[in-house]
């Protein structure tokens, strides 16, 4: 229950976050068109989509949204795909904890640097790396747990179905 409040709050966070990228671009284009450039609003359209693509990533992660290149492990046996299957979501998890903590570590370099003409620390911008590479992390766990613990091998079907 809780998992599923946090996945709609990080929906509607996205949504505001793609929202805001447009709106702030169309400021940031109609105040240059009068000759009066805004270049706070380009960084802060900026922090805006980089929040808004790890967010979404995430989403599209768990829902199975993202794009599948299937052509050769198709022909594998079933038994094999599952294998397979569960043996890259390790991959996935290790290189996503990877890039916590790597993330972690740069946000952390960040803090005192100042975006553009704002006042806003990069370290806003660097750290929706590890937020996102944390939060599909957990989605790749929650895949895991269900295909291996809960045998529930839709954790490792793709867009269309098939498994891998």
């Amino acid at each position: 229950m809780l998992l599923h409040r946090l996945d709609q709050a990080e929906e509607v966070l996205a949504k505001i976050f793609l929202a805001a990228t447009a709106i702030l671009v169309f400021i940031g284009a109609g105040f240059r068109t009068v000759g009066e450039p805004l270049i706070w609003s380009v960084n802060l359209a900026q922090l805006s989509f980089v929040w808004a693509c790890v967010l979404g990533a995430d989403q599209a992660w768990r829902r199975n949204e993202h794009i599948e290149i299937d052509i050769v492990v198709r022909y594998f046996p079933a038994q094999v795909r599952h294998v397979l299957a569960v043996t890259w979501l390790v991959v996935i998890a290790v290189f996503l904890g990877g890039l916590v903590y790597y993330g972690a570590r740069l946000t952390a370099l960040n803090v005192e640097r100042i975006m553009g003409d704002t006042e806003i620390s990069y370290a806003f911008v660097t750290a929706a790396m590890p937020v996102g590479a944390a939060l599909m992390l957990v989605t790749t766990l929650r895949k895991l747990k269900r295909a291996v613990l809960d045998g529930d091998l839709s954790a490792l079907s793709g867009k269309d179905g098939t498994v891998l």
